[in-house]
């Protein structure tokens, strides 16, 4: 699964939380809008029985005809602020009285006497809201209607305004809620981020010890997965256990007998003017002792590899010196370059370069790179090795002019066993490179693999932090 389609457990909690929030808020949207159209038309509606009931309480009869004395404030009470249009009308058994002569007309006998009536309808091209009352006359059979419309502009807008209002609130509740859940889920998961750098600091290679995870301040629901990983630690700490065994009983165990049977075999060298036949037999039994003491060295050097990357933290930072060291180095494998018959030269730039690392691994790193710059180098061949400084750092080149390294080969050298197919190799185990790279990662040094001398071999470079001290000298200078 790719790191983008990863699962993450806060965007499961934002949108589980989210979701439902927003669903409610949308529901409470939806009641809030029910419940504004609801006031609204309640609100106007109370209005217009108001004028109805002051004009139907100004309704007389004299001389058996329908007077209406029409009160001001009974359609003044309808003014608004969109500038609603009003009209009225009172009439008798479906003859007009007084007011607008093409207002329609509802239906007197459908209301009853005494009750408001309230329904929608187009006049004169537009919308109106009417309220229609029936009130009983003295002397008269009939009741008399009386209807006051109103225009719905102001309705409209009240309408608008409150919607407008309500949307910027459920907006501020939902971005309001968004926030809150986000911090409280970020807190919330605040203990799993630190079990997580806990966890972390006890990654295999990063020196860190592997002792148990404290449940104490653990949330119950990681406890499941928390006992799962001591259990792992307690296994991956008995297995690192069981390394630590191997390289101390490896280093008596196996090297003893090697020494034994070199020794025999010196002895049988001795006397092999005796046995002439068997002087090839004893010349291969030599190689095939010199390879299996080589191939046990690497091994014992790869298992103190992996045991220094899992073990307690150093408390004080070792500090070495690269041109010292690599001139150690370039001494120790002199001797085998004059048996190889390869020319081997030391060329530093600089006189000292103090780096943050153990002597004896950059033992091991420079004597495995000499080595293999010597080993597979041709007949007659060079190997310079060179200390350089640059970009804050320290590193050491050891250039060849041998075979080189096709580009295709230079990330899979750095495998355990693998070796470039190709015929006439000198013997190896593959585990030189694969023991440097695993030194290099402890003190965060770096190995690149580039063109050896005039575009031919290869050129190894290993580099270094330069100590802070020691650059800070360098800068006054």
């Amino acid at each position: 699964m790719t790191p983008g389609k990863a699962p993450s457990l806060r965007r499961a909690l934002l949108l589980n939380l989210l979701i439902p929030t927003s669903m409610l808020a949308a529901a409470l949207g939806l009641a809030g809008l029910l419940l504004i159209h609801k006031t609204i038309e309640t609100a106007y509606d109370r209005v217009l029985d108001g004028s109805v009931k002051a004009i139907a309480e100004r309704i007389a009869v004299e001389d058996g005809e329908i007077s209406v004395d029409l009160p001001q404030v009974a359609l003044g009470m309808l003014e608004t602020r969109a500038n609603d249009s009003v009209y009225y009308n009172v009439s008798y058994d479906q003859t007009l009285v007084t007011g607008y002569q093409d207002l329609p007309l509802a239906d007197a006998a459908a209301i009853p006497v005494g009750t408001i009536k309230h329904l929608n309808s187009l006049y004169r091209g537009t919308e109106v809201r009417v309220a229609a009352m029936t009130q009983a006359a003295y002397g008269k059979s009939l009741p008399v209607l009386i209807e006051v419309a109103e225009t719905t502009n102001g309705r409209a807008t009240a309408r608008r305004e409150l919607l407008l209002a309500l949307v910027a609130l459920e907006i501020g509740i939902i971005a309001t809620a968004a926030v809150l859940v986000w911090f409280a889920v970020r807190r919330g998961l605040s203990p799993l981020v630190d079990l997580g750098r806990e966890i972390d600091a006890r990654q295999f290679g990063t020196g860190a010890n592997l002792q148990r995870l404290d449940l104490e301040n653990i949330p119950l629901e990681a406890h499941p997965p928390v006992r799962a990983m001591n259990e792992l630690f307690a296994r991956l700490d008995a297995a690192i256990q069981v390394i630590r065994d191997f390289i101390a009983d490896a280093s008596h165990q196996m090297k003893t007998p090697l020494a034994s049977l070199r020794v025999h075999l010196a002895l049988l060298q001795r006397d092999s003017g005796h046995l002439p036949g068997n002087v090839e037999n004893i010349a291969e039994i030599e190689r095939s002792t010199k390879h299996l003491d080589r191939l046990v060295a690497q091994l014992i050097a790869m298992a103190r590899a992996e045991q220094a990357a899992v073990a307690e933290p150093r408390i004080d930072a070792a500090f070495s010196d690269l041109v010292t060291n690599t001139s150690e180095a370039v001494g120790t494998m002199a001797p085998f370059a004059a048996a190889k018959n390869v020319e081997l030269a030391f060329e530093p730039e600089v006189d000292r370069a103090p780096v943050n690392a153990e002597p004896s691994m950059l033992h091991d790193i420079l004597t495995n790179l000499i080595d293999n710059a010597i080993r597979y180098n041709h007949d007659g061949g060079s190997v310079v090795v060179g200390v350089f400084a640059g970009n804050g750092r320290y590193g050491v080149k050891i250039a060849d002019d041998g075979p080189g390294i096709a580009p295709e080969h230079r990330e899979r050298v750095f495998d355990r066993f693998y070796r470039i197919p190709a015929a006439n190799r000198p013997a190896g185990s593959g585990l030189g490179l694969s023991i440097v790279r695993t030194l290099l990662r402890q003190d965060a040094g770096t190995i690149e693999l580039t063109e050896g001398i005039g575009g031919r071999g290869l050129t190894v470079t290993v580099s270094f932090a330069a100590t802070n001290l020691h650059l800070q000298a360098r800068q006054r200078m």
